[in-house]
């Protein structure tokens, strides 16, 4: 999730879907955010099936440290690459990336 926005499920088999997973293995994911306080859960007045996934302060404020600790990763990791590399490197991820999604 990116920014304050928040996800609209009509079911958990469509965050399974999204995720590549079981709906059960959805819902286990949702409840263990929960539980560690990162997202709230809420199932609209109007479609008591649907469920209503957001990002609560504890969450936003750990997806920002996971970003951060990431690019400093990254940055450390790639520094002594030049660009020729670093853009031949992105070719074949993107083309792995495509092969993948069409399995």
């Amino acid at each position: 999730m990116r920014g304050n926005r928040e996800i609209y499920l009509s079911t958990y088999l469509e965050l399974a879907a999204a995720t590549e997973t079981t709906a059960a293995a959805a819902t286990q994911l949702v409840n263990g955010l929960v539980t560690a306080g990162y997202v709230t859960r809420e199932r609209p007045a109007h479609d008591k099936r649907s469920v209503q996934v957001s990002l609560t302060d504890a969450g936003r404020a750990r997806h920002q440290e996971r970003q951060t600790l990431l690019t400093e990763a990254l940055t450390s990791a790639l520094a002594h690459h030049d660009t020729i590399a670093l853009d031949a490197a992105t070719d074949v991820l993107r083309r792995l990336a495509a092969i993948y999604d069409q399995l």
